[in-house]
């Protein structure tokens, strides 16, 4: 009798034991699976993050015909690259739309620079400076939204002018093809550039931003052109 109760006894301890060691088991899963959960979590952040970033960044071209002035946000940085030299000279910080009939305009990122083209660029700038091998220029980023329900034709910047210089829209050399026809709902965003060859950056205040009219297919004005003023 004695010898039944010592094997009754001892499968009661051994099952016990094996429910422990189910419920750490099952605990330490459960663990396991909340650490993995979270860690999903945070790489789906991440991840989402980088994506936003990255189309916040899309529309950044590197011009063909300038260095990338990206990295230059205070007066005197100096930035190279296979493009030639590049002197921040003036920069400002306007951020602005100005709504244009149907047409939404923005202007951003303006900044003065004076540039020492690479030696297979000095040719291109020939027509555009009285000095191709260094020259002063503006450059704007701008991003053009036609809101309406037509193809609308426009100019972001018609004319620049300073105080002594005005350059005309075909005068741009960073040729992105942000002026003409505009598809409903279409939106264009890019760089314009300007060689300024008369004047006196170390004194410029501001420029001033002539837009064209808003046209429609056949030519006709729908809305009269804009003057913007950037102060520096």
């Amino acid at each position: 009798m004695k010898y039944v109760l010592l094997i009754f006894l001892s499968a009661s301890l051994f099952l016990g034991g094996c429910a422990a060691n189910n419920e750490q088991q099952n605990a330490g899963s459960q663990d396991e699976s909340s650490t993995n959960t979270a860690e999903q979590s945070d790489t789906n952040q991440n991840t989402g993050s980088s994506t936003k970033e990255s189309t916040e960044n899309k529309n950044i071209v590197d011009s063909p015909q300038a260095p990338d002035d990206s990295s230059l946000t205070e007066v005197g940085q100096t930035f190279e690259d296979q493009d030639g030299s590049i002197t921040l000279k003036a920069i400002s910080d306007y951020n602005e739309t100005t709504t244009v009939g149907d047409v939404e305009l923005t202007i951003s990122d303006v900044k003065v620079m004076n540039y020492s083209p690479s030696p297979d660029l000095v040719d291109f700038f020939h027509g555009y400076s009285d000095n191709e091998t260094q020259f002063n220029y503006v450059k704007l980023r701008v991003s053009v939204k036609n809101t309406s329900d037509q193809t609308v034709n426009f100019a972001p910047v018609s004319v620049l002018e300073t105080n002594n210089e005005k350059k005309g829209f075909d005068e741009d050399f960073y040729l992105e093809n942000l002026y003409g026809d505009f598809a409903p709902g279409e939106e264009k965003t890019g760089q314009l550039g300007f060689v300024l060859n008369k004047t006196d950056v170390e004194k410029l205040e501001s420029i001033t931003v002539h837009t064209s009219d808003v046209f429609d297919e056949n030519k006709e004005s729908l809305t009269k052109a804009k003057s913007i003023t950037i102060p520096f």
